[in-house]
């Protein structure tokens, strides 16, 4: 079973694409709400993939947080965002190994690109 980590600030929606995950088959194999939180995790286990926010709680924003995962290690990242800034979006386009999705999240699309990246990064 693959496994995800959700990181996202607000409980609630995390807690949604928990749900939504867990009932796609994938193991959710934990959450954090902020980038020191997200950090602590990863030192203890390694995720299939990363689903997080742009915006976070805590010193990093969420590029931040993925291009300093990325210097060590190539997780793919799926960014689930409302954002629509020019800036955040190039950033992630600039990314190797990211995509994006903006909210609200459908969950076929959702499942759709966690397959594709999977695949795609074995």
């Amino acid at each position: 079973m693959k496994k995800i980590l959700i990181i996202e600030d607000e409980a609630i929606i995390s807690f949604g694409y928990r749900l939504q995950l867990e009932q796609m088959g994938f193991e959710v194999m934990g959450t954090a709400r902020s980038s020191e939180e997200a950090e602590a995790i990863l030192k203890q286990d390694r995720p299939d993939v990363i689903i997080m926010d742009v915006y976070l709680k805590g010193d990093k924003n969420g590029l931040e947080l993925a291009r300093e995962i990325h210097r060590t290690d190539p997780i793919p990242v799926v960014f689930l965002t409302a954002s629509t800034k020019p800036d955040i979006v190039e950033g992630i386009r600039a990314m190797k190994g990211c995509h994006y999705l903006l909210k609200p999240i459908d969950p076929d699309s959702l499942n759709n690109v966690l397959h594709r990246m999977l695949v795609a990064h074995g």
